[in-house]
């Protein structure tokens, strides 16, 4: 072996020498091992010269490592228990066991259907790390093509091109208005008795998308606002406009005293879906997990 190179080394080369040091002896370690005896003392042998020590005293009775053979059986060991511990990881990271998950979502989607997705997927697949990255809808599209995130959640109507989408849960949509405005008195609230107050919608929470497929009075004007939900919110307080919110989004608003809420209809009623999408090139075993947790869930 020329100084400085690293040996060739073989696993059955290691197994076999740990055989040899666990049984004692060649023959037994060759009757354990299902080989020949001659088979596995040349196959010793050949790995002593390639590392350029000896590594058993052979003797009648058997065979016991040297100095420098127990030496390197505790190195083999060690690193054969490493490799396993490797080939164990890469296993479970193919299989969306282990890994990293990021996923692009904006405040107001914090809502129980989507802690209930998070918990169920986390309780399948406890060591994948989940990573939740805040942001607008369209920005996490770009970055899921690009593969910066591998999956954004955001609201069912948004026009995705280039991706896969599917619909993961659906929500009710509500009116926050002033609570001294006449239509608090409602249970519910009606599209046609919305004349006259702007219909105010978070660009980052649900986009102007969100009521493309409804039929809009003429006497309702949709206004988006390009904003978060607490600014929404303020404008509503000063009067500028009504807020329309998903379900979700109320349980974390935190409405202040002077707003009330109302379920908004449109005949049957009006709701929103959420879904979730990935770019189909992604290879991410956790991200095909998370996808297939996802629909069962559905």
């Amino acid at each position: 072996m020329k100084p400085g190179s690293a040996p060739r080394l073989d696993l059955t080369s290691l197994r076999w020498s740990l055989a040899v040091a666990s049984a004692g002896g060649f023959r037994k370690a060759a009757d354990a091992l299902g080989v020949e005896q001659s088979a596995l003392s040349r196959r010793v042998r050949g790995l002593e010269d390639e590392i350029g020590v000896s590594l058993f005293h052979r003797n009648p009775g058997g065979a016991t490592p040297t100095f420098a053979g127990a030496s390197f059986i505790r190195g083999v060991e060690h690193a054969l228990d490493l490799l396993s511990d490797t080939v164990t990881e890469a296993r479970e990271a193919g299989q969306g066991r282990l890994g990293r998950l990021k996923i692009g979502l904006t405040p107001s989607f914090l809502s129980e259907a989507l802690f209930g997705l998070l918990q169920r997927f986390r309780g399948a697949h406890p060591h994948v790390q989940i990573e939740m990255v805040s942001g607008e809808a369209g920005d996490h599209l770009s970055a899921v093509a690009d593969r910066r995130l591998d999956i954004a959640v955001l609201p069912g109507g948004m026009t995705v091109t280039g991706l896969d989408v599917s619909e993961l849960w659906r929500e009710t949509l509500h009116v926050v208005l002033p609570a001294r405005h006449p239509l608090a008195l409602e249970q519910t609230i009606d599209l046609q008795s919305l004349n006259g107050d702007p219909l105010l919608i978070s660009e980052g929470d649900l986009g102007a998308d969100v009521l493309t497929q409804t039929r809009l009075p003429a006497s309702v004007t949709l206004k988006t606002v390009r904003a978060g939900l607490p600014i929404v919110l303020a404008q509503v307080e000063l009067g500028l406009g009504l807020a329309v919110i998903t379900s979700g989004a109320l349980e974390h608003a935190g409405l202040p005293g002077s707003l009330v809420h109302r379920p908004l209809h449109a005949g049957e009623g009006l709701s929103v879906s959420f879904a979730a999408a990935w770019f189909h090139q992604n290879d991410n075993p956790a991200l095909r997990r998370f996808v297939s947790s996802a629909r069962a869930l559905r």
